[in-house]
C-alpha cells in the first residue's frame, strides 16, 4: 500500500514536470515581454525546483518504508538534483544571463551550457520517474 502511495506520488511529480513543459513555459513566451518574462521565469523556476523536491523527497521516504530500493534510490538521486539546479545552477544561469544581455560574450557561452546542463538535468529526472513505474511492473 505504501509502494502504491508513492507510486501516485510519483505520478504526480510526472504531471507537474510535463505540464511545465507543455503548458507553463510555451505560455510565458506567448503571452509576456522580454522583461516579464524574465522576471516570470526567475521567480517560478526555483519555486518549481523546490516543489519538485518536495515531491521526490516524501516518495523517496515512502519507497524506503514501502521496500522499494530502486524507487528509493532514484528518488534520492531526483531530489538531490533538484537541489543543485535549484540553488547552484539556477543562481549561475541568471549571473551569466544578465551578463551576457549586458554584451559580455563569454557569459553568453556560460549561459548556454549552464542553461543546457539544467534542461538536460530536468529531462534526466523525468526519465527517471518513468523508469520507476517501469521498474515496478515489470518485476
Amino acid at each position: 500500500m505504501i509502494i502504491e502511495f508513492g507510486l501516485l506520488i510519483n505520478a504526480l511529480l510526472l504531471g507537474v514536470m510535463i505540464s511545465f513543459i507543455i503548458v507553463t513555459s510555451p505560455t510565458v513566451f506567448k503571452t509576456l515581454d522580454g522583461e516579464n518574462s524574465k522576471k516570470f521565469l526567475r521567480y517560478i523556476f526555483p519555486r518549481l525546483f523546490n516543489f519538485c523536491f518536495l515531491i521526490s523527497t516524501s516518495n523517496f521516504l515512502l519507497f524506503v518504508l514501502g521496500n522499494f530500493f530502486y524507487g528509493a534510490l532514484v528518488t534520492f538521486g531526483i531530489s538531490i538534483s533538484f537541489l543543485i539546479n535549484t540553488y547552484f545552477l539556477t543562481p549561475r544561469i541568471n549571473k551569466m544571463r544578465d551578463l551576457s544581455l549586458e554584451g559580455d560574450k563569454t557569459s553568453e557561452s556560460s549561459f548556454k551550457y549552464l542553461h543546457l546542463a539544467s534542461v538536460l538535468l530536468y529531462l534526466l529526472n523525468m526519465l527517471l520517474v518513468v523508469s520507476i513505474f517501469v521498474i515496478y511492473f515489470i518485476k
